[in-house]
């Protein structure tokens, strides 16, 4: 993998956040999934959202997101494990620290019943296998791959907000998401690259603005 390419993985994450989500959460530090849940952030922490930079990312791991404590009132410890969620008013990020797909926070992509979002490759090994396998499928891992060019491996993941429960995006885990829409199930049996990442997006976008 050349760094032209992994340039392109790392801008197309951060394009992600200039997407506008479908609902609106108000600013502040969320510090429950219940307070993400109801909309309803509990601290109003003086935060900064900064994009961290490729080097820092393929040194010590982790997401494309940090928080920055803007008078250091705020604890790292705080910031990096105890927050759950971050909203400056117009865009989610979410800790992924909580959900074991390396540390720090992404953007949601997208809203409804689902929160949909890139993280970093899950820190379960036995997902971590199902990923891998994954990503050569989708032509993302080519060859020997490093511990820097493994921190940039980023993998769509859909969190099930009624129960907490998050699952890595696969053509298969979509169709069972849509079962029981029938229309849009129809409609993604009938694509033929069912594996494209930008296509499952936009099914899962699709069913979160039908519920």
């Amino acid at each position: 993998m050349n760094k032209l390419f992994l340039t392109l993985i790392f801008l197309v994450a951060f394009g992600f956040c200039s997407i506008a989500q479908m609902n609106i959460y108000p600013k502040g530090a969320y510090m429950s999934f219940d307070e993400i849940i109801n909309k309803t952030p509990s601290q109003q922490f003086d935060l900064n959202v900064i994009k961290r930079t490729k080097g820092d990312i393929k040194m010590v791991g982790g997401n494309d997101y940090k928080l920055v404590s803007i008078d250091k009132s705020v604890k790292k410890k705080i910031l990096k494990k105890e927050i759950w969620a971050y909203s400056l008013g117009d865009t989610l990020y979410l800790n992924c620290f909580h959900y074991k797909v390396q540390p720090w926070y992404t953007c949601v992509i997208s809203d409804g019943n689902y929160l949909v979002f890139k993280g970093g490759i899950s820190q379960y090994v036995d997902e971590q296998k199902k990923q891998m396998q994954m990503g050569y499928y989708f032509g993302v891992v080519g060859g020997a791959i490093s511990g820097a060019k493994l921190a940039m491996l980023r993998f769509l993941y859909v969190i099930d907000k009624k129960t907490n429960q998050i699952n890595t995006v696969t053509p298969e885990t979509l169709r069972e998401l849509l079962i029981e829409n029938n229309e849009l199930l129809a409609q993604f049996d009938k694509e033929v690259n069912k594996d494209d990442e930008q296509l499952l997006i936009k099914y899962l976008k699709l069913l979160n603005e039908g519920n």
